[in-house]
């Protein structure tokens, strides 16, 4: 039996009673589902188009005694789009090319080119004049070559929420290791492909590069994702790496450098305060390398005043790279 939860059934059933005028009966949606190889009874059928009544337009026809079902909702024919449609659709074409790797990057480009299908000809010729006229920067994009079965399966886990047993091949480690984790969400973390989800190896919530899993296998236990998850996961990592404890920590940056972090990565902070000499930023998170490194990157522009450990790691880290130059 084909694995097919309630929700994509009933989509499957209001694609197929849009597909023509004539309709069709309880037992003609039965055997389409069956073509598919999804077994459910009729009375489940006529439940589910109970469902889908209450949310769009479904019509019953007699014919020669029986009870045909249609709905229009879902039929795509001579849509109309207005200009500022049109160059949004131009848009959104533009911003799904880095996402083509993906098959739900993929899939979304069908759909908008099936859109485009159809309406009018006028209106395919109108787009045309858009493509182009915007441009996104795609540097900061990365090119993952992802196996579409394993995010098939990702997606179908996330779904019925069912642990997996993976193989990954850690960054840090640069080694494989075999993991049983509970798929949360798909996560595009700077173009790349992520699954964030609670690691038993780890007993942390980890996000894993689906390009790093090379093997991925759905197991019969499920899991539930804790309530806070979705109130909490935005601000226990920096940028992409997370740790188990949190500190609050505060850097002052000079005018210079503060201008820059205002601009482009206000986000990061949870608390950005002006002062005389610049500004000081304020988060609460994990102290990982990657923090380090974006520290770093301010060099002089940067002082950290919290905690008074990393303090002495950004101190060391600094003494090193003087030490390097020395040698010379």
């Amino acid at each position: 039996m084909k694995d097919m939860a309630q929700t994509e059934r009933q989509i499957f059933i209001l694609l197929l009673l849009s597909e023509n005028k004539r309709g069709y009966t309880i037992n003609d949606i039965h055997n389409s589902l069956e073509k598919w190889n999804v077994i459910v009874d009729k009375k489940t059928i006529m439940r589910d188009i109970d469902s889908l009544s209450g949310i769009c337009f479904i019509s019953e026809e007699e014919k020669s005694g029986r009870t045909y079902y249609t709905s229009d909702k879902f039929r795509l024919r001579d849509i109309t789009f207005t200009s500022p449609e049109l160059i949004s659709l131009a848009f959104l074409l533009e911003l799904l090319k880095p996402y083509q790797y993906m098959t739900m990057g993929k899939t979304s480009q069908e759909l908008i080119h099936k859109l485009l299908d159809n309406t009018t000809n006028l209106n395919r010729e109108y787009i045309k004049h858009f493509t182009g006229l915007v441009t996104i920067n795609t540097n900061d994009y990365i090119n993952d070559e992802i196996n579409p079965e394993i995010e098939d399966r990702l997606q179908a886990a996330i779904r019925n929420k069912l642990k997996v047993r993976i193989i990954y091949h850690s960054f840090a480690g640069d080694e494989d290791t075999i993991r049983i984790i509970h798929p949360y969400e798909l996560m595009i973390n700077d173009g790349a492909l992520n699954v964030v989800g609670y690691c038993e190896l780890r007993s942390d919530i980890r996000d894993f590069r689906v390009s790093r899993i090379k093997a991925i296998t759905l197991l019969e236990e499920t899991f539930l994702i804790p309530q806070d998850y979705h109130i909490n996961k935005d601000r226990k990592k920096f940028i992409h790496l997370s740790g188990n404890v949190s500190e609050q920590i505060i850097i002052a940056f000079d005018p210079q450098n503060a201008k820059y972090i205002k601009e482009y990565e206000a986000d990061l902070a949870d608390e950005i305060v002006d002062t005389e000499h610049g500004i000081t930023f304020i988060r609460n998170t994990a102290i990982t390398e990657e923090l380090v490194r974006w520290i770093l990157k301010y060099g002089s522009g940067a002082r950290v005043l919290n905690p008074p450990h990393l303090k002495e790691r950004i101190k060391q880290d600094l003494m090193k790279t003087l030490d390097q130059y020395h040698s010379f």
